[in-house]
């Protein structure tokens, strides 16, 4: 669900096209987070396959055609899901992505996230506290940290987190995205 989360959600702000998209993502996450454009355009082509998009054809002189993409309300419905519940195994592209569509809830998301994983911690615990024999102690110690791991890095934006909805969106650099976009 991420790639299809993520770009659901970059259509938010209005209709692009998958060259677009696939580079915003490429820009803000470097090589944190790797699509290639394949992924990208087999992701949208199923996106639109299922209602959460429509497409326009643009044409150009020089170029190839382009295909310009915005979400039906299904989509829009779905991007706003990922965005706020989304999977816990994606908090960095949600919040990569919310800093671009959704900066002024950037505050608010990032409460829901921790609020959200406070409470899986508390699950966890209460689970493990339980739990007794076999590996399983040492399997919910595994995720106790991961969750707690989670809080911290989410804790540690907070402070930090006008800055980070201030800063520029960045633009891909290199010749080929200058000439493509």
């Amino acid at each position: 669900m991420a790639l299809s989360g993520a770009l659901a959600a970059l259509l938010l702000v209005g209709p692009s096209h998958g060259y677009e998209l696939h580079a915003t993502l490429e820009a803000e996450l470097g090589s944190t987070w790797v699509t290639r454009p394949a992924q990208v355009y087999l992701t949208l082509g199923r996106m639109h396959r299922d209602g959460l998009v429509t497409s326009e054809r643009i044409r150009q002189e020089t170029r190839p055609d382009r295909q310009r993409l915005t979400l039906t309300n299904v989509g829009r419905e779905a991007a706003e899901e990922w965005l706020w519940r989304g999977p816990t195994d994606e908090l960095v592209v949600r919040l990569a992505v919310a800093r671009l569509v959704v900066p002024h809830q950037m505050s608010a998301l990032l409460d829901a996230m921790i609020n959200e994983r406070t409470a899986a911690l508390h699950r966890l615990r209460a689970a493990r506290a339980e739990d007794a024999g076999g590996f399983r102690e040492e399997a919910h110690d595994a995720e106790i940290r991961l969750v707690e791991g989670q809080l911290r890095w989410l804790e540690g934006l907070r402070p930090h987190l006008d800055e980070i909805v201030a800063r520029p969106r960045v633009r891909p650099t290199d010749e080929r995205a200058a000439e493509l976009a």
